[in-house]
């Protein structure tokens, strides 16, 4: 996502980050110098971090790969 996308209020998911990935919400402040939205949720996210809704996308739940490793969500635009 880029600067000239983000509106007030435009509904985004969480496309980084850990175990947050797929997080939805709607963004109810920007700020330009630093390139982030605060998002609905409650945090300040980077541009980078988010996607509008409206792009066809899926998360890929988290699984156990063995005994000992669990994945975090992936974002997939489709």
């Amino acid at each position: 996502m880029n600067i000239q996308n983000a509106t007030i209020g435009l509904e985004v998911v969480r496309s980084k980050g850990d175990y947050v990935v797929g997080r939805v919400g709607n963004i109810i402040a920007i700020d330009t110098e630093k390139n982030r939205a605060q998002v609905s949720w409650g945090s300040w996210v980077s541009f980078t971090a988010i996607e509008p809704t409206s792009i066809p996308y899926q998360i890929i739940a988290p699984y156990w790969k063995d005994k000992y490793t669990f994945t975090n969500p992936k974002y997939v635009r489709l």
